[in-house]
């Protein structure tokens, strides 16, 4: 029987990430004490690579190794059940055998035959992590392909990457399922360690919506980016927002403008889920700025609110500054004035 879990599936919008709204870099701290090994696990190779003649033993052999990423990998990303279930055996083997699924997995394959990159990345995150929760234990980052269904989850213990969402921006699928030129250009094997750090504060610190607004999703987000720019002090501020040079320059140039768009139209507190979506998700532009604005150019706003916060109280940890769910406290407690 499947072990009951609480699954986190990610929908990101493809992000990078830079040290909030200072010059100095308080989060740039000295991690050489800190050990930390972190290893992309490669369960796809697993998967597509099994013996079938012996698939119920092999069955056995990833349910005992991957446990509850397993459970969700099955139920939850190719859905074809749980693996106690009569037919599953073949349900899996059609998966693994369908052409187009063994094409999609070899190509995945060959642009990451070698994960060197990712896992030191990974390392260097994880050991800032280790150093700003000493007692916390990193997650296992598990790897797989799911023929473009799910990009991230996270379950207890496991961040789920599916490979396949990061296999370039000249990669030929992604052109032909149609899907839009600024998503396909996030789609890169670097973005793997900034998006698996983004996915594991989300499951760390969930979204409060006791008061769902605009304030309170620009500045989650930003809470969420924040985070992961201080797992990785060094990456620039572009980089972990996933904006081009021009749209970065554009939110530092346009930051009080925006600030007194959202305030006089009255938007901040709006709990309309279209202006809600149009100021926090991916797209083009957002849609109450200009075309040349980047979407999501409020959650890097956010960043900024988040920034201020953890720069006015500089006593609180990186804990105590995610741990702040009353949002609007926290923009006043931030003095953000751009």
């Amino acid at each position: 029987m499947m072990r009951p879990v609480q699954v986190t599936m990610i929908f990101l919008f493809p992000m990078v990430f830079v040290l909030a709204a200072c010059n100095s870099k308080p989060l740039d701290v000295d991690v050489s004490g800190v050990q930390a090994n972190i290893k992309l696990e490669r369960f796809d190779r697993d998967l597509f690579m099994m013996d079938q003649d012996t698939m119920n033993a092999a069955i056995g052999t990833l349910y005992e190794e991957y446990g509850d990423f397993f459970d969700v990998f099955n139920v939850h990303v190719i859905s074809i059940g749980q693996a106690s279930s009569r037919r599953y055996s073949s349900y899996l083997s059609m998966f693994i055998n369908d052409p187009i699924n063994r094409e999609v997995f070899e190509y995945t394959n060959e642009v990451f035959a070698s994960a060197t990159a990712i896992e030191e990345e990974l390392t260097n995150g994880f050991r800032h992590y280790l150093y700003h929760y000493p007692d916390s234990l990193p997650p296992r980052v598990v790897a797989y392909v799911s023929r473009f269904n799910q990009g991230l989850f996270t379950v207890g213990s496991f961040v789920g990457v599916g490979l396949d969402q990061y296999l370039g921006s000249e990669c030929k699928y992604y052109h032909q399922m149609g899907i839009p030129s600024y998503l396909v250009r996030k789609k890169v094997p670097e973005q793997v360690p900034l998006d698996v750090m983004y996915a594991w504060a989300t499951q760390l610190y969930p979204y409060n919506d006791s008061a769902d607004n605009v304030l309170s999703r620009m500045i989650y987000h930003g809470q969420l980016t924040w985070f992961v720019g201080a797992m990785f002090p060094d990456f620039e501020e572009q980089l972990i927002m996933g904006f081009t040079e021009e749209q970065m320059r554009w939110c530092r140039n346009n930051e009080e403008q925006m600030w007194t768009h959202l305030v006089e139209e009255k938007l901040l507190f709006s709990s309309d889920p279209m202006n809600i979506r149009k100021l926090v998700e991916d797209a083009p532009h957002t849609r109450f700025y200009t075309s040349e604005s980047p979407g999501r150019a409020a959650v890097w706003q956010g960043w900024q609110i988040v920034g201020a916060y953890a720069s006015r109280n500089p006593k609180l940890s990186v804990h105590q500054v995610m741990s702040q769910r009353n949002y609007q406290e926290l923009l006043r407690l931030s003095s953000y004035n751009p």
